[in-house]
């Protein structure tokens, strides 16, 4: 039973309980009129697809009556030149 409080103490002041976050520090949010929410890494600009954090997949950004809106993308494999 000490040696359970020994290691639990080890582990406790260990540099292992230290866990890195998995978001980027600097991320842009994208909420449309409808209150879906969108998570980028870069600032998002029209005509221009990015990746979302939140959906996990590559979204294109297009402005309709003045607001930015979301659709995901379609096109060729992501990432391929």
């Amino acid at each position: 039973m000490k040696w359970l409080l020994i290691v639990g103490i080890i582990i406790l002041f260990s540099d292992c309980t230290q866990v890195p976050m998995s978001i980027p520090d600097k991320t842009y949010e994208l909420v449309e009129p409808l209150g879906t929410k969108h998570l980028y890494r870069k600032e998002p600009l029209v005509d221009k697809s990015y990746y979302c954090l939140i959906h996990e997949a590559p979204e294109i950004i297009w402005e309709s009556e003045g607001s930015k809106r979301v659709r995901r993308y379609s096109g060729p494999k992501w990432g391929s030149y």
